[in-house]
């Protein structure tokens, strides 16, 4: 025990360092405690403390003098937070459930409210405090959500940057609408900050995306532009309705957009709209190397910002204004996330514009297409992802390209004349049979089943017509639909497959419309559609009944060249009866047999 005490000697004849542990490491004593306080000098003290003026006084009084750091509590005061923590959690338990009405939840708002109301943004960063009053936007009335709303005025950007105040602000964006206005105009002109701050980058991300309109997306975004534009009215709601009337400013506004634009891409915060938005038109306003340089910055950052609409439309014309290398260093970087993108309803358009305006058709078959191709049972049935597969065959039609992508690809034309240098019709050609074989094994497998399904049935329709490839045990498997006993759900008679071998029928004969003008024409080496359909009809004794019962595509073989004088002779032998089938495409069809 001798060294022991000769450390203790040492620590306690220590100067300011051990006296000030000392100090620190002694427990407190309360207000009913005999003990005495350790002594400065770090030894035990065998006698106790006398006793303090204030201490007599309470003496006096019959009170025992109050623990050191404690407060007396005075009448109607606030709970300490502590007491305010321990009861709120007792409520929001309550108040949380699922499986409680309104009506029972009502008396839980209310002493919920009395208890937190004028705390509330005194209490709203911390994290289980944050989740309680989450709770009481969610199920709290109008004017409950409005007295939130209004102690939190004022704290809205220190709210954003809070991990745990930010779901507040969310809370009121989605429940409370008459905040909506409010919130966007307390963080406009922090939005450049905001947009680099992990967490305040979501809220400006939900305000601008979901909520605002035109003129508040606007007015979120216009700091970027330069401060003349942060301070506009006048009704402009974008850069282009600025320049129309101050054509001067473009100077001014490119640099603004580029210097505001340089910190976003060093960080790679490009995630949001109100970033695609900004640098999509510093992509289409810039000029020769200030539009070059931002591109080459894109080259890695692109694939995160065509989930959006700006974002894609950037992404777009980065591929339309960019070199070869620029093109090649983008596809590469979708490389990964091709399926993906494929499913995106914008971001699906970029893999249409980058297969629009890439020269090396083979790097982008092995770069994009295969992947496509390797999925297509999968993508043909999706919205969005047929569109991919279906725009190597058919090109610009509008069935498969959105208006929005087909006006930025027509609109590109003039630079993709510049900046590319093989024919689109070669383009076309080369994409078309990167995806024919995969197209046409898969119709041969399926088109059974899908030519009665909205769409994969035009994928099938797409792949018979225009399809370079062998494709006849494709259009075999639709024959021998043709073939069978017409009846109810007969592939001549639904309303979806019919489509399909009336188009085949009519492939190569009807006129092209004008809405599809930039589609690809049919494939010269198709099968003989309507004469095959004819005697698969004919073979099975199936052409007047078919006809009687309104069959589109007998109409179409009384259509074509190729057929018409042949199923006319086979057809009016029945022609009353046809007459009598009792809908109009019969009666169209008997009126076809005079």
């Amino acid at each position: 025990m001798g060294p022991v005490k000769q450390k203790d000697s040492k620590r306690g004849s220590s100067s300011s360092g051990g006296a000030k542990k000392a100090k620190f490491t002694t427990k407190p004593y309360g207000k009913n405690s005999a003990k005495a306080p350790a002594a400065k000098n770090g030894k035990n003290s065998t006698k106790a403390a006398p006793p303090s003026k204030n201490d007599k006084n309470s003496a006096k009084n019959g009170k025992s003098p109050a623990a050191k750091g404690e407060r007396a509590p005075t009448h109607g005061q606030k709970p300490k937070d502590g007491d305010l923590k321990a009861e709120a959690r007792k409520l929001w338990e309550q108040l949380r459930r699922g499986d409680i009405d309104a009506e029972a939840r009502r008396p839980l708002m209310e002493a919920m409210m009395g208890l937190i109301g004028g705390r509330i943004k005194e209490v709203t960063l911390k994290h289980d405090m944050s989740r309680i009053v989450q709770t009481c936007i969610k199920y709290g009335s109008a004017e409950q959500r409005q007295v939130i709303a209004s102690e939190l005025q004022g704290a809205e950007v220190d709210l954003a940057r809070s991990m745990y105040g930010r779901h507040i602000l969310l809370r009121l964006l989605k429940h409370c609408p008459a905040t909506r206005a409010p919130i966007m105009a307390a963080l406009g002109g922090h939005v450049r900050k905001l947009v680099r701050h992990k967490e305040a980058a979501l809220v400006v991300d939900e305000c601008y995306s979901v909520y605002a309109n035109a003129a508040q997306r606007w007015a979120l975004a216009a700091e970027f532009y330069g401060g003349e534009c942060a301070v506009m009215g006048g009704g402009v709601t974008s850069v282009d309705a600025l320049l129309a009337e101050r054509p001067q400013r473009r100077a001014g506004v490119v640099a603004a957009l580029k210097q505001a634009s340089v910190g976003l891409l060093e960080k790679g915060a490009v995630q949001h709209a109100v970033v695609h938005r900004v640098l999509l038109d510093l992509v289409r306003l810039a000029d020769g190397a200030e539009q070059r340089a931002v591109i080459e910055s894109l080259h890695s950052l692109a694939v995160e910002m065509v989930h959006t609409r700006d974002g894609a439309h950037c992404a777009m014309l980065c591929l339309l204004h960019g070199s070869a290398k620029d093109r090649k260093a983008l596809v590469r970087s979708f490389r990964p996330f091709v399926l993906k993108m494929a499913r995106d309803e914008h971001a699906h358009a970029v893999l249409i514009g980058a297969l629009d305006c890439v020269d090396d058709t083979v790097f982008a078959a092995k770069t994009l297409l295969a992947d496509v191709c390797a999925a297509a049972a999968d993508l043909l049935p999706d919205a969005y992802g047929r569109r991919v597969l279906l725009y190597a065959l058919a090109g610009r039609s509008p069935h498969y390209v959105g208006a929005d992508a087909l006006a930025v690809l027509r609109a590109g034309d003039s630079v993709r004349a510049a900046t590319s240098r093989k024919d689109p019709a070669t383009r076309r050609a080369e994409l078309a049979a990167a995806v024919a074989p995969a197209l046409a094994e898969w119709a041969a497998g399926a088109a059974g089943a899908a030519v009665f399904e909205p769409l994969p049935s035009q994928a099938v329709l797409e792949t018979l017509v225009r399809a370079p490839c062998d494709k006849r045990a494709a259009w075999a498997a639709v024959l021998a639909l043709v073939a069978r006993e017409i009846g109810p759900g007969h592939v001549l008679l639904h309303p979806v497959a019919n489509r399909v071998v009336a188009s085949c029928i009519l492939a190569g004969h009807a006129p092209a419309r004008a809405a599809a003008a930039d589609a690809a024409p049919p494939f010269a080496g198709n099968p003989a559609f309507a004469a095959d359909v004819l005697d698969a009809l004919v073979e099975g004794g199936q052409l007047a009944a078919a006809a009687k019962a309104g069959a589109f595509p007998v109409r179409a073989l009384l259509e074509v060249p190729a057929t018409a004088e042949r199923a006319r002779q086979l057809l009016r032998p029945h022609a009353a009866k046809i007459a009598g089938g009792g809908n109009t495409t019969a009666e169209a069809i008997a009126a076809l047999l005079k």
